[in-house]
């Protein structure tokens, strides 16, 4: 009788310890899907015509340490970064009815991403807040030109995604952005995240289409340079 009563505790210790470290584990923290909303310049969008063609919505897919930020639209534009921790490599893909292109490097190797921000300055804060359930931490942006706006971004370390930002200018924060302003060819975008899912996250996500043609990153920037600024 006392043997048993000790397996019964024995496995309701294992049952409580399981749900513990389930219940600990933070939302979404090794796979999901984030949606940012974009709000773009409106002084830019009365000069340039494309910015009427482009998405106001960006998701960020990851799962096992891999991750990819996609901006499409109705299968006509695509733009893509996918960070494969399993083949180690970071692509740049590019889709424009009808043909499709990418671009990649091997980790550290040279690449391309969103535009360079030159004599960016990252200053963290202790401000932190609360951003749809996730803790997020203010940095303030400044620039060398003083005559430069500065700003405020804020990300959080929620997610268990390695070097989320290797193909922006905030390489240097280990957190997922959450509230960032960036730029692509000359085009000013505010993304604020809008929500998020952590339903399974198809690992077809992070695959290159084969009907992609493979190019150089400077052959990848001359092709973004073609489309997006002939408008």
């Amino acid at each position: 009788m006392k043997r048993t009563t000790v397996g019964y505790l024995s496995k309701f210790l294992c049952i409580s310890i399981f749900l513990l470290l389930y219940a600990c584990k933070k939302p979404g923290e090794n796979e999901g899907t984030i949606r940012y909303d974009i709000k773009f310049d409106e002084e830019e969008r009365k000069e340039r015509s494309i910015i009427d063609m482009l998405p106001n919505t960006m998701n960020y897919y990851f799962k096992n340490g891999s991750s990819v930020s996609e901006i499409s639209f109705m299968g006509m534009f695509r733009t893509a970064y996918i960070s494969n921790q399993q083949e180690e490599t970071n692509s740049v893909l590019f889709y424009f009815m009808p043909k499709g292109y990418y671009s990649s490097t091997k980790f550290g190797e040279k690449t391309i991403g969103f535009d360079p921000m030159p004599g960016i300055i990252l200053t963290k804060t202790e401000e932190t807040k609360y951003i749809l359930g996730f803790k997020a931490y203010k940095v303030h942006v400044s620039f060398e030109d003083p005559t430069k706006e500065s700003f405020d971004i804020w990300y959080t370390y929620d997610f268990n995604i390695p070097n989320p930002n290797w193909h922006t200018p905030y390489k240097d924060i280990e957190g997922v952005l959450l509230d960032y302003r960036i730029q692509m060819k000359g085009i000013s975008m505010h993304m604020t995240i809008n929500s998020f899912s952590d339903i399974e996250v198809d690992t077809s996500r992070f695959v290159i289409p084969r009907t992609y043609n493979r190019v150089t990153p400077d052959e990848m920037d001359e092709i973004f340079d073609r489309h997006l600024l002939m408008f």
